[in-house]
């Protein structure tokens, strides 16, 4: 899910985040396109970049551009997040609708209150890169590569299938090259702890 935002406090948080943000991962690949602090997000960034030639020539083209993603748990927009919310992307625009900057939140603690698992585990790794991936290829990079709204990669629309949904297509390429699954539903049914309350 993602929103624009018009806040000055967004706007100061992701700028002071940017700023503050200094990720080994985002300095070892000699970029800024992707920056990360939290030592569980950088290695689901790791993986994926490892794994996923899509991944790692989308980080690319931003970097060409200058501008960035900030990937942060929920903890560090100061409730401004919705608690009940496991991820979103929040394009930062300019006055001129300018788009360099997204920031990505993720929630960790939320993610392993449903799943119930250490952060270590395979099922809680897999749902997390499913979730970066979504985030971060489905609807940050596209914002990013155009600048502005025009890239936006929806989630589905009321009454859409989820696989013809821009940021699912996307989230499932991702998924493909790791070996996590296609998505087929919008929701949390796409990932591993739904199964949890299946059983």
């Amino acid at each position: 899910m993602e929103s624009r935002i018009h806040f000055p406090r967004f706007v100061l948080a992701a700028t002071v985040l940017a700023a503050s943000a200094s990720s080994a991962w985002a300095q070892d690949h000699g970029h800024r396109a992707l920056l990360v602090s939290h030592p569980v997000l950088a290695a689901s960034v790791e993986r994926l970049t490892v794994e996923s030639p899509t991944w790692r020539d989308a980080l690319s083209a931003v970097a060409a551009t200058g501008r960035r993603t900030v990937l942060v748990t929920a903890d560090k927009v100061n409730g401004t997040f919705d608690s009940e919310v496991l991820a979103q992307a929040r394009p930062i625009a300019d006055d001129q609708a300018r788009i360099e900057t997204v920031l990505v939140v993720i929630n960790l603690e939320l993610l392993q209150r449903l799943s119930g698992l250490p952060v270590d585990a395979i099922q809680f790794k897999d749902d997390l890169d499913r979730i970066v991936a979504h985030e971060v290829y489905g609807h940050a990079v596209p914002f990013l590569l155009a600048g502005d709204s025009s890239g936006k990669c929806a989630d589905p629309a009321p009454g859409q299938s989820a696989t013809n949904a821009c940021a699912i297509k996307r989230e499932n390429q991702i998924r493909k090259e790791l070996g996590l699954g296609q998505r087929y539903e919008y929701g949390r049914e796409g990932l591993a702890i739904a199964r949890r309350y299946w059983q």
